[in-house]
């Protein structure tokens, strides 16, 4: 069952008193302060504290060998493209109308050219031969109801059927619908979007410039929820960004080394637990992500239900990605 208050861990509205909601709510909140505060920490320090190699030791190094400890001293500031391939997902409804649907096995398009482009920007800090990465990505993510991103008309629209079970409507569901017979719209279009933490390690040189990285990481899922139903007035079409569950990666690449630049493949895995909140809310212009978190952030507070009801589903993808990025060296001194 999804629950029926805001977040993907929070209870259901019980009998206890408004003031134990707000220090629940806090609470909350300062864990997930204190999460980031420890993994910045090695960070922070890293960059206040001193170079104490000895000069003839760095004179002695090779070349290459120099680049490598440099990076040590260094923080990696780049961006990249993808597309993403999703699995097919069980989507969770649940309306104030008599609805409580499960809809198995839905597909999912990316439709990653459209703007704004699939991608996502990241900086990570080495400490040969590990490293600590904060990645931000952004992906689309849209049921097939004939429509590409935001509704755009497609040359081979796809409207799929799906099993079903549970109510619509206050009546039991019939064993397969159309979506768009239960959805108008249902997409992360503005993003399907991702925050993840990841330590990550360096493996083996291949050469001097060329090496090979990994890691495994976890972080937040920020998607905007677009969810739209048939025949019903636009105030109860949601259109807003949300915190809506936990998320984590896998990422595999290799990178190559030019100078202070450096150019990367990467095999990315996702995974995101989805518990979206059906509002009727809408974004300025669909876009106002610091408004719509601080909206929410007051419905926790105030321990208000959604409006309309929830939604829930877990999305998966791999792709690869490729990108460019370069080397600030956090280690130089004025002269």
């Amino acid at each position: 069952m999804v629950a029926t208050t805001w977040g993907p861990s929070a209870r259901r509205i019980d009998a206890e008193g408004g003031f134990g909601r707000k220090v629940e709510t806090l609470t909350r909140i300062a864990a997930m302060l204190l999460v980031a505060a420890v993994v910045a920490r090695p960070w922070v320090a890293q960059s206040a504290a001193p170079d104490d190699r000895p000069a003839e030791v760095t004179r002695q190094l090779p070349p290459a060998a120099d680049a490598l400890q440099q990076s040590s001293r260094e923080v990696f500031i780049a961006g990249y493209v993808g597309a993403p391939f999703y699995y097919r997902s069980n989507v969770h409804l649940k309306r104030a109308d008599g609805t409580d649907l499960e809809l198995k096995r839905l597909g999912w398009d990316g439709d990653a050219l459209y703007f704004p482009i699939d991608g996502g920007v990241r900086t990570v800090q080495w400490w040969q031969p590990a490293g600590f990465m904060i990645d931000f990505l952004h992906n689309k993510a849209i049921a097939r109801l004939g429509r590409g991103a935001h509704g755009r008309k497609l040359s081979n629209p796809v409207i799929e059927e799906v099993e079903t079970t549970g109510t619509f409507k206050g009546q039991p569901a019939p064993p397969r619908m159309k979506l768009t017979d239960v959805f108008e719209r249902l997409e992360f279009t503005h993003g399907h979007n991702v925050l993840l933490f990841t330590p990550m390690l360096r493996l083996f040189a291949i050469t001097p410039s060329v090496r090979p990285y990994f890691g495994l990481g976890g972080g937040v899922a920020v998607p905007h929820v677009e969810v739209w139903h048939p025949g019903e007035p636009r105030e109860n079409r949601t259109n807003e960004y949300q915190y809506s569950g936990p998320a984590a990666q896998f990422v595999a690449g290799i990178e190559l080394r030019v100078g202070k630049w450096s150019y990367f493949v990467e095999y990315k895995f996702t995974y995101a637990w989805i518990a979206a909140a059906l509002t009727g809310d809408e974004s300025w212009k669909n876009f106002n992500m610091p408004g719509d978190m601080l909206r929410q952030l007051q419905r926790w507070w105030r321990s208000e239900p959604p409006k309309l009801g929830t939604l829930s589903t877990r999305l998966g993808a791999h792709q690869v990605v490729v990108g460019a990025g370069y080397w600030w060296d956090r280690g130089a001194k004025t002269p």
